[in-house]
């Protein structure tokens, strides 16, 4: 099993932002896998943020989950686990 290798500062501060080719922002999941099959062909790194948004003048009750995916120019430092 691999994990990724994160330090006490975060995950935001482990990407450099040179890194960093592309961010865009995702409302469906079916999106989300088309993006990670894609940067996985190439043998690119990415990273997924979920988000739950309501708008106010729905009064919170229609509730959506949107997608922040950024594609990095290199894959993220893994650690190999002895589990």
């Amino acid at each position: 099993m691999t994990e990724l290798m994160i330090e006490d500062a975060g995950a935001e501060a482990l990407v450099d932002e040179a890194s960093i080719i592309y961010k865009g922002y995702l409302s469906s999941i079916d999106e989300v896998v088309e993006h990670v099959k894609a940067a996985d062909t190439l043998g690119l790194g990415f990273r997924v943020e979920s988000y739950t948004v309501s708008s106010p003048e729905d009064g919170g009750d229609d509730a959506q989950h949107e997608f922040e995916f950024t594609l990095l120019g290199e894959l993220p430092a893994r650690q190999e686990s002895q589990d």
